[in-house]
Parts: C-alpha cells; structure tokens; sequence
C-alpha cells in the first residue's frame, strides 16, 4: 500500500467544461475495492449534494470517484495503484458532465421559484430521469388541494422558469478562506453548493416542469433539464 499526505486542487470547482487532464498523483493504495489513488487537479466529481457521480478513465481504466472520510476525492476501479508522484491522463464523459451540470443549475432555479412562492425547502434529487425538490407544504394546502389546482401550480412555475431562462445570466462560484464554496446565479440567488454548474443559464435547453404532487408529507416538484447543443470547437 502507498499513501501519502494529500493536499488536493478539484478543478471541477473551476471548470464544468474541464473534461481531460494530466494529473499528479497525490495518494494511492489498495483496499476492500481494489486500487485506487487521489489525484490533483482533480477534475472527477464525485456523488453528493443530490448529484451523480462523474464516469471516466485514469489512464484509460475505467474508475469511480468518491469522497473519502477525510474529503479527498479517490478514484476507484484503476488495474493498478498508481506510485505518488506520477503523471497520470484523466478523463471524464463530457456528455454526462453536461447533463448533470444542467440538472443541477435548472435545480437551483427552480428552489428560487418554489422560495418565492412562500414554499420551504426540504430535499433534492439532480439525478437524470430522477430529478426533483422537496418543499414543505405547511400551510399551502389549499394551494394544491385539488389536481386542478396543482396542474396549475405547475402552469405557473413553468412559466416563471421560462421567464427566467429568457433574462439569462451568467453562473459563477467562489471558495472562501475556509474552502466554503458558493455558486451564485445572476439575477437568481447564490447559495452553498459543491457540484457542477453550466456558465449561463443559456447553456441550458429543455427545462421543463413535469409534475407537482403531494406526497409523504412534502411538495415534490419533478423537472427535467439537458445542456444545450455545444458550440462550435468545443468537445462534444
């Protein structure tokens, strides 16, 4: 077993649209899943704040990040533990990236709008074909007592939502002193936040409100969102 004490770059906190790398190897070892190491710049995000993991390769291995208990992110699923100190090529799916970065940014748009109705909210999901917010729905019973009523509700929000796409505005983050990190949305809000996010909100394409429903004590609100095609010279 190799390890080392790792201080960590993850440039995905940067660069959504940072898909290939070379990386130096911070850390590595084996254990109950085989080898694995921590590399920086880190460009792999790993599962967490309602958001998927990133899928790709290290030197062409398929891995898995994940944040260990310590907070680096290691890569998992390598034939072999890379030595402290190599050069290593990462790469991620651009495309996945993309997506997740899209339902993450369409997420936080839509907590604004379900806030500035007066909702609370309570839990998310950004995970493709699961993607959701949780809202408290104390004291909005009436509001969405009926079908009827809560088709409408929907109505609105979407309408809301493609207001807010038509402004535009662009998406940034910032790390303080303590390596809190907040992603601020032009014209929206800015919140904690560790996953990846798109630049604009022009990057976004096909964000739709597809249902608001009561259930299990919460408003859960379901949407769907993707990235817009790429333009020219960037990687697909």
């Amino acid at each position: 077993m190799t390890t080392a004490v790792a201080q960590q770059t993850n440039a995905y906190f940067d660069d959504t649209y940072l898909t290939e790398a070379t990386a130096t190897v911070v850390a590595s070892g084996t254990g109950e899943d085989g080898a694995w190491a921590a590399v920086s710049p880190n460009i792999f995000h790993p599962k967490g704040g309602g958001q998927p993991s990133d899928e790709g390769t290290l030197d062409g291995d398929p891995v898995t990040p994940a944040r260990d208990a310590s907070g680096l992110v290691v890569l998992t699923g390598a034939t072999s533990a890379p030595e402290v100190g190599a050069a290593v090529v990462c790469r991620i799916d651009a495309a996945l990236r993309r997506r997740h970065a899209a339902l993450h940014t369409a997420g936080h748009v839509l907590g604004h709008l379900g806030e500035a109705r007066g909702w609370q909210h309570s839990g998310h999901s950004h995970f493709p074909g699961q993607a959701r917010l949780d809202f408290d729905p104390a004291g909005h019973e009436d509001e969405l007592a009926t079908p009827e009523l809560r088709e409408a509700v929907c109505a609105e929000i979407q309408a809301q939502m493609d207001a807010v796409l038509a402004r535009g505005g662009a998406v940034s983050s910032s790390v303080d002193a303590s390596g809190h990190r907040t992603v601020t949305i032009e014209g929206v809000n800015a919140e904690p936040c560790g996953g990846t996010h798109v630049r604009s909100l022009s990057d976004l394409a096909g964000v739709r409100i597809l249902e608001v429903k009561v259930k299990r004590g919460a408003i859960k609100v379901r949407y769907e969102a993707e990235h817009a095609a790429p333009a020219g010279g960037e990687k697909a």
